[in-house]
């Protein structure tokens, strides 16, 4: 089932639930808002995954030691977007519950709340567009399943207007920097 209201927020850690489209420009910027993805998750003792590359997640991580105990840490888990994005050699959204059994010891589905960012990057490849357009939409059936807080976030300098309104189709919320 395809997102049939899109609502534009300007605060993502209001959110508890849905699936969250971002289109960034300041990777500064980007990075406070995944901090305040994370804290606000933790103020509801939610386990953060954060899908990211190898260039954010150093910054990331830099950020959130100066705020956050060992404690807190342990519920940020961070996996490589590519891997995450190419795990089965093609571009295409992978569940985030096959993943959390790897991250999580003792998981279990029933007793643990979890959100996700995933910072969305591709290969230049043919057929990209279609790839991305399709794959949101399988994540859109995901998080309406699983009732999870999910955040899709894409550099906008490189993602077309084609693509940009299948995007938007296939979300319940718009972020814009």
């Amino acid at each position: 089932m395809e997102s049939l209201h899109l609502k534009e927020v300007h605060e993502i850690q209001d959110l508890t639930k849905g699936h969250v489209l971002y289109f960034f420009k300041n990777p500064d910027h980007y990075i406070s808002n995944v901090i305040e993805f994370v804290l606000s998750g933790l103020e509801r003792n939610e386990y953060s995954i954060i899908i990211e590359n190898d260039r954010m997640t150093p910054l990331i991580k830099k950020s959130l030691k100066g705020k956050l105990n060992n404690n807190c840490l342990e519920k940020v888990m961070f996996v490589n977007n590519y891997d995450f994005y190419y795990a089965k050699g093609d571009f295409r959204v992978n569940s985030i519950f096959d993943y959390l059994p790897n991250l999580i010891e003792g998981y279990s589905e029933e007793d643990l709340a979890v959100r996700s960012w995933a910072h969305v990057e591709w290969r230049d490849e043919p057929e990209v567009s279609k790839k991305l357009s399709a794959s949101e939409k399988e994540a859109d059936l995901i998080v309406a399943k699983t009732k999870l807080l999910s955040v899709c976030a894409y550099d906008s300098e490189r993602v077309s207007n084609e693509l940009k309104e299948s995007l938007l189709s296939c979300h319940n919320f718009l972020v814009n920097e």
